[in-house]
């Protein structure tokens, strides 16, 4: 009798979101009784669903079939009516294609290929419906794999730079001495995180890390005075802690500030637009992908190397050790990045 080694329990409880017949429900219901509790046979998996032992011998063969053919061939008595069971050779190699063209090729608003787009590609386009599983093997089979695409940030134009470095000198100029000019920017520290670091030759070293996402958010400033301030936050940055943000900067530096930042949705927000309304503030946005511009970027960077290839337990234990790291950090000069 098969053993169902190459079909998984995740494989079946797929199929079994897949399946639209009640007796199919119940065969897929039974070979994942067998897969989950140990020393179970496939016959007494069987008979808990009113199927008989020969009925076992033949399912569980037919189910080895799953690693190979769409889940419809194998677990329905019939063909679906109404629908393709699976692309003709014209429609696979046309789906080949479109795997190897970037998705808005075929008007889909995506940077790249997943499972559940190319799935829905293939419904739309020639009415097959797969699972999920059979789909990531054809795109397999297709010539592509899962990795990691390199970030590509964008690059602001050095003359957009330099434009705005001009106009950020006129309007300093014509702002009054009570003003502070302060710099913002944003970062997450997670509880271990990898840097490069000197290891003796013909080593391999490894250190310990957390594969947990747990982090803490910190918003920071740095004054034209090189004062610093920091404000950790629990929650994910948005309009309001950008505000508190700004509203903790008046407190701190007085109610005349100007203050350069990114173009981070929640630092643009509406909202962050009502507030300063009414207020002496003055925001200065950088020209978008311009980080080597914004000085607090410079305490981050120092930061990181504090913290890097050290494992903290607790967020509160990270929390402690950033906010001490930020107190001996060198605070850069905020003309030197602005006006240089």
């Amino acid at each position: 009798m098969a053993r169902l080694e190459k079909v998984s329990v995740e494989d079946l409880r797929q199929i079994l979101a897949e399946v639209d017949e009640a007796d199919a429900a119940k065969r897929i219901m039974a070979a994942i009784t067998y897969k989950e509790i140990d020393d179970l046979t496939q016959t007494d998996a069987a008979e808990l669903y009113g199927f008989s032992s020969s009925w076992a011998s033949k399912w569980f063969t037919r189910l080895e079939r799953l690693a190979d053919e769409p889940f419809e061939e194998v677990v329905y008595d019939k063909p679906r009516e109404g629908r393709p069971s699976e692309l003709s050779d014209k429609e696979h190699d046309q789906f080949v294609e479109a795997l190897h063209d970037s998705p808005g090729e075929v008007r889909y608003d995506a940077p790249a290929w997943s499972v559940p787009l190319a799935r829905h590609y293939l419904s739309e386009e020639f009415g097959v419906e797969y699972c999920e599983r059979h789909v990531r093997r054809l795109i397999s089979e297709a010539g592509l794999s899962w990795k990691t695409a390199r970030p590509e940030f964008y690059k602001s134009d050095e003359r957009a730079q330099e434009a705005w470095q001009e106009g950020f000198k006129k309007k300093r100029d014509n702002l009054d001495d009570e003003y502070t000019i302060l710099t913002i920017d944003q970062t997450r520290q997670v509880l271990s995180t990898l840097i490069y670091a000197w290891f003796p030759e013909g080593e391999r070293p490894s250190l310990p890390v957390t594969g947990a996402w747990d982090s803490i958010k910190l918003l920071g400033a740095v004054s034209d005075s090189r004062e610093t301030f920091f404000l950790p936050c629990a929650e994910n940055f948005n309009s309001d802690t950008t505000i508190r943000l700004l509203d903790a900067l008046q407190t701190e530096f007085g109610k005349k500030i100007c203050v350069i930042l990114d173009n981070a949705s929640y630092f643009t927000a509406n909202a962050v637009q009502e507030f300063v309304e009414d207020t002496p503030i003055e925001l200065c946005y950088l020209p978008r992908g311009s980080p080597e511009l914004n000085p607090a970027e410079e305490c981050w960077r120092q930061l990181d190397q504090e913290l890097g290839n050290r494992l903290f337990d607790t967020l509160d234990e990270l929390r402690d050790a950033a906010l001490c790291a930020l107190n001996r950090i060198t605070v850069p000069d905020v003309f030197t990045y602005l006006c240089p």
